[in-house]
């Protein structure tokens, strides 16, 4: 697993995000991000969690959607009690 922490993620909608935190649960990355400005000059209070996706051979993102798992993800990188 690459470390992907403090480097920045752009998504093809244009919006970046820079990963905080990273984990791997169940064989799959997970990196807990915060959006940026498009100049990345600040910290939005934006925060997503994305998996690690190989789409087409390729690596992408997706958003973690299901509320279970997003919880699972933040308390096992210490975001939540």
């Amino acid at each position: 697993m690459e470390n992907r922490i403090n480097q920045v993620m752009e998504l093809e909608n244009g919006k970046k995000y820079v990963v905080i935190k990273q984990a791997v649960y169940k064989g799959h990355n997970y990196y807990v991000s915060a959006r940026l400005t498009d100049n990345e000059e600040d910290i939005l209070e934006e925060y997503v969690i994305f998996e690690e996706v190989d789409y087409n051979g390729k690596k992408s993102v997706l958003e973690v959607k299901d509320a279970d798992l997003y919880k699972l993800v933040a308390k096992y990188v210490g975001l939540l009690d």
